[in-house]
């Protein structure tokens, strides 16, 4: 009986000879492919879904960034109002309540400008109460 006959032991030259001319060569390679395939496959996913949850993360800061916008400029319009309604009233206010009324803008002023506009319109009372008391 040849080697051919006999069960060669495995790892021999023989098997090794009987392996490299056999289909199980070819299903090997198929397993080793099918295996790189899988890992590419599956670090691709994993960065997919990194990437996914990175755009969800930076499109939920900018609508909070679009949010906060919004609800500034609401509040500097709300403001902008209450600053017309007052200063409309100033000359039929009497001078403690337009005091009052021009401290609380001022508090609620939205930025510098704003409380520009407030300390411009106190000064026009204190004008306006400067030049009644020059009348008396």
């Amino acid at each position: 009986m040849g080697a051919r006959g006999a069960a060669a032991v495995i790892g021999s030259e023989s098997w090794w000879a009987d392996f490299l001319t056999s289909p199980a060569v070819a299903g090997v390679a198929a397993l080793v492919a099918a295996a790189i395939s899988l890992l590419v496959s599956a670090r691709r996913i994993r960065a997919d879904r990194d990437l996914a949850a990175q755009q969800h993360a930076e499109a939920r800061r900018a609508a909070d960034r679009l949010r906060a916008q919004a609800l500034a400029d609401a509040r500097a319009e709300r403001w902008w109002g209450m600053y017309q309604w007052t200063l409309d009233r100033l000359d039929v206010v009497d001078p403690h309540r337009a005091d009052r009324l021009l401290s609380t803008l001022e508090s609620q002023a939205p930025g510098p400008a704003e409380q520009a506009l407030v300390w411009a319109a106190n000064d026009l009372v204190a004008a306006a109460e400067d030049g009644g008391d020059d009348d008396a």
